[in-house]
């Protein structure tokens, strides 16, 4: 399955201005995703907005909370599975025929 994540935290608890503090969170986020077999499609920051996108693919939701576990103290996580927009409108439209 594929879930669309957006993690967001403020200025408050952005690791930013500390090189241990980013190393020990996004820095080892995609790591630890990738140790509990979530694969990662693509992962993107707006850093003044203190947002991160990523889309991941895998069929526990247990694991992909704990691939997270190095960010989920420094905000929260939006986590939305996701389905191919192509595939849904092919079926749509072979329904109709």
């Amino acid at each position: 399955m594929i879930f669309h994540i957006h993690h967001h935290h403020d200025e408050n608890t952005c690791p930013a201005n500390s090189p241990e503090s980013v190393g020990a969170t996004f820095g080892s986020v995609l790591p630890a995703l990738n140790e509990y077999g979530v694969t990662v499609i693509g992962a993107w920051v707006d850093p003044p907005g203190h947002d991160f996108f990523f889309v991941v693919e895998t069929d526990s939701y247990d694991d992909l909370v704990e691939g997270l576990r190095p960010i989920l103290a420094s905000g929260s996580a939006r986590i939305q599975p996701v389905g191919d927009l192509q595939a849904q409108v092919a079926k749509r439209m072979a329904e109709a025929d």
